[in-house]
């Protein structure tokens, strides 16, 4: 059988394993946990996004950002794109073609314009997606990835402020069949 449109069962967020987080801080590195929620609500998809502070968090910034989602990203010390790596790969290629004309043996060295791109390829920062989809006039907000403790009690906070498809109070995440009868 088909589920009611304003059912949201998704698992609920997983609490970080104490062992992660002792490991984590002895190696330097801010602890991380996965982190999975999701909410209904009656608030318009583009407002739950728009509403979403994502400057009140440190350390966070908004990697991508569509109609319906946001992903977030620990934020960089420094700007290094694939812009950066693209001109660094061709300013590479062009000295080896410039050195070419002396002797060929230079060319060897082709394969050395990849390497700028390594650091893009073994980027390892974390991120999380909010999603937002509207469906018969409730929205559904999903969040899924991967989160620090302050992102994790942020979206707990955000996500709980949010009011529901019926408008009895906040965002709940499971709405159940009784509770869809008794609002209809």
């Amino acid at each position: 059988m088909g589920r009611s449109p304003r059912r949201c069962r998704h698992p609920a967020k997983q609490p970080v394993p104490e062992t992660d987080v002792r490991q984590a801080e002895s190696q330097g590195k801010r602890a991380v946990a996965p982190y999975q929620k999701a909410v209904c609500t009656s608030r318009p998809a583009e407002q739950v996004l728009g509403q979403f502070g994502v400057d009140r968090l440190s350390g966070i910034a908004v990697a991508e950002r569509g109609a319906h989602y946001l992903l977030l990203r620990s934020a960089r010390r420094f700007r290094y794109g694939a812009d950066l790596a693209a001109g660094l790969g061709i300013a590479i290629v062009l000295g080896l073609l410039i050195c070419a004309a002396i002797t060929p043996l230079v060319l060897v060295g082709l394969p050395a314009a990849l390497l700028p791109a390594l650091p893009l390829l073994l980027d390892r920062r974390t991120d999380l997606a909010l999603s937002a989809i509207e469906d018969e006039g409730t929205t559904r907000v999903t969040a899924h990835g991967q989160a620090s403790p302050e992102l994790s009690e942020y979206l707990d906070t955000y996500l709980a402020s949010l009011p529901t498809p019926n408008g009895t109070g906040h965002a709940t995440t499971e709405v159940s069949d009784a509770e869809v009868a008794q609002a209809g």
